[in-house]
């Protein structure tokens, strides 16, 4: 199983006017995005899933993805996604599904954690930066500590 976690892209700023959950992705967000995706393709032929966080900046990221990939099934949209996700709930998500290929999107610092947890029992360090993926491949279940970091791309790669 390769489980993706792929960061939303860079969004508006934090103001009083308007929510945390309700900030949009730049247009400059969107265009890397939407690069990026394009490329990732190289990589990642299909995604059988594609899981993201109700918050708007992240579905408008999976958005993208369910464009670019032409994805004709059914986006889910799961809470347990939000700001301050478990890596528990990723990996019972990921344990419940029929899926090879599971793309989650979402927040930070929740990926830079759940990367670490689930590639490592003594911990990672990593920077994930907004728009970046990450492959991790896993042999059967999904398991703290037992997956392969395959790759962590930003989309400054794809100048």
């Amino acid at each position: 199983m390769n489980i993706y976690f792929i960061r939303h892209g860079e969004a508006e700023d934090s103001s009083l006017t308007k929510l945390d959950f309700d900030r949009e992705l730049t247009n400059e967000g969107r265009i890397k995005l939407e690069r990026a995706a394009q490329n990732w393709k190289n990589l990642v032929p299909h995604f059988d899933q594609i899981i993201s966080s109700p918050l708007t900046r992240a579905l408008q990221t999976a958005e993208i993805i369910v464009q670019v990939y032409n994805y004709s099934k059914k986006l889910i949209v799961d809470k347990k996604l939000g700001l301050g996700s478990d890596t528990l709930d990723i990996i019972e998500i990921a344990n419940s599904l029929k899926a090879m290929n599971i793309a989650f999107v979402g927040h930070e610092p929740d990926f830079s954690r759940h990367v670490s947890s689930l590639i490592s029992n003594s911990g990672a360090n990593i920077n994930y930066k907004k728009g970046m993926i990450a492959k991790i491949s896993f042999h059967g279940k999904v398991r703290i500590g037992s997956g392969q970091l395959e790759f962590l791309i930003p989309t400054k790669a794809y100048k």
